[in-house]
């Protein structure tokens, strides 16, 4: 069951697993903040009724060429299981698309690469109520 957090917490949380992600990536990548925010819950929280928001940032990773991209989804797939983390999707070898959910705390990251040749992150939180906490 994911921990109670406050909107504050949950913000932190998912740039706090983005950073953990990234360092598993070679020193020469680079990181583009690509979207950051809050969108609406439409489920319960807490056992309460439907609402509450989830805290989410969007990367887009520089430097690796797409040629190694499969390599580093299994580096990181070794790490987010290593470290915790369920899959929950996983389109290898077909796609280049990577789902995870800290079972403790319920953050959930995604990894995904598209024909173009990008390659990005993705960090979201539980659902929170805005202005609670533990």
């Amino acid at each position: 069951m994911p921990l109670r957090l406050s909107l504050e917490q949950a913000t932190r949380g998912v740039e706090d697993n983005f950073r953990k992600a990234f360092a598993q990536l070679p020193a020469h990548a680079r990181a583009e903040k690509i979207a950051e925010g809050t969108s609406p819950g439409d489920e319960p929280v807490g056992g309460g009724p439907p609402g509450g928001v989830v805290a989410s940032v969007d990367y887009r990773i520089h430097g690796l060429s797409p040629a190694e991209y499969g390599h580093w989804f299994d580096v990181l797939s070794a790490w987010w299981t290593g470290n915790g983390f369920v899959v929950l999707a996983d389109a290898r070898p077909r796609g280049l698309y990577l789902w995870v959910e800290d079972g403790a705390a319920g953050f959930r990251m995604a990894a995904q690469a598209n024909d173009a040749g990008g390659l990005f992150l993705t960090a979201t939180s539980p659902r929170v109520r805005p202005g609670s906490g533990p």
